[in-house]
């Protein structure tokens, strides 16, 4: 998609159609001094004419005043992107380019918010669609999240189930399996290649598989664990499918109002 040109402003709009009116206006085949054929300001460069000292003013004080434009800029930048420079590693490829659009695009909604000339619907468009950018961006900064929520959901509706901690005699601690009390025991599934499952004791500091004390509640305790880890693997699965969403719909938003976020 090109870039387009964008609906002013009633305000705005009138003062530029006044003025653009008046230089129709001198433009007439009456005000017609001379003409010839060639490029626009031959006679500058070859000297036919010189040019006022009015006019070398004028320019004199176009190129000081956006001298101080890029200067103004220049400081404006340093605060602003100052974090965000010193966070940048040259090995952190897509998420420094992240925070690099995140911070530019809400120094433009900033910026839109308060100078944008386009006309109202148009500027709030333009505002809203960045936002949502900016939001899809803060999200995808951190992936890990999309497994976290989902999985959130899954754990809410769950008892807190707890893992079997072993440390080993020269050092070094694991945890493994699912587990919940039942009685002066734990039923749940070990997590290892070849998981022992049921209800299990501690007998001289060993975690052993025994046999339960009431084997229809132990087998409650593990239906309900194995739709947690169906729930749980289906939470995985669909972290996948909102991670894939925000991309499709970033691709969206870009294809359709990159070349729009301007004034």
């Amino acid at each position: 998609m090109l870039l387009r040109s964008q609906p002013l402003n009633e305000e705005i709009s009138r003062k530029l159609e006044s003025k653009s009116k008046a230089e129709i206006d001198s433009m007439t085949e009456e005000n017609i001094k001379s003409q010839h054929i060639g490029h626009m300001f031959d006679d500058l460069l070859e000297g036919n004419r010189k040019i006022g000292l009015k006019r070398r003013f004028k320019w004199k004080w176009r190129r000081i005043k956006e001298k101080y434009s890029d200067t103004k800029y220049t400081v404006c930048n340093h605060f602003k992107w100052r974090k965000i420079m010193n966070e940048l590693r040259p090995w952190e490829g897509f998420d420094g380019l992240l925070k690099v659009m995140q911070t530019h695009l809400n120094n433009y909604i900033e910026t839109e918010e308060k100078y944008g000339i386009s006309a109202a619907e148009y500027k709030e468009q333009k505002i809203a669609t960045a936002k949502e950018t900016v939001e899809l961006l803060e999200r995808m900064r951190k992936p890990d999240e999309y497994s976290f929520r989902r999985r959130e959901e899954v754990d809410s509706k769950y008892p807190k189930y707890k893992q079997l901690i072993t440390i080993y005699k020269y050092g070094g601690t694991g945890s493994s399996g699912d587990f919940i009390a039942q009685g002066s025991g734990w039923v749940g599934k070990e997590s290892d290649k070849d998981p022992r499952e049921g209800y299990f004791e501690f007998i001289n500091g060993k975690f052993e598989l025994v046999i339960s004390p009431d084997q229809i509640e132990t087998d409650r305790l593990l239906d309900e664990l194995k739709k947690y880890h169906d729930e749980t693997t289906a939470a995985y699965l669909l972290a996948e499918t909102d991670s894939d969403k925000d991309f499709e719909r970033l691709k969206q938003l870009l294809k359709e109002n990159l070349y729009s976020w301007w004034d």
